[in-house]
C-alpha cells in the first residue's frame, strides 16, 4: 500500500468515526429534547387534574 493510499485509508476511518460520533451526539439531544417535551407535558396533565380539570383530554390546550 503506498504512502498517499495508506493516508486516504486513515482519513476514511477518521471520518467514519467522526461520523458515528455525530451521530450519537444528536441522538442523544433529540432524546433530551423529547424527555423534556414529555416532563412539560405531564406538568400540564398535573396542574389540569389539580384544578379539577381531570375529565378533558390531556394535553389539549
Amino acid at each position: 500500500m503506498t504512502l498517499t493510499a495508506l493516508k486516504i485509508f486513515h482519513l476514511e476511518q477518521l471520518n467514519n468515526k467522526i461520523f458515528a460520533l455525530l451521530s450519537t451526539l444528536f441522538s442523544r439531544l433529540k432524546i433530551e429534547h423529547l424527555i423534556k417535551q414529555i416532563g412539560i407535558k405531564f406538568q400540564q396533565l398535573n396542574s389540569r387534574y389539580k384544578k379539577g380539570h381531570h375529565n378533558e383530554w390531556p394535553f389539549i390546550t
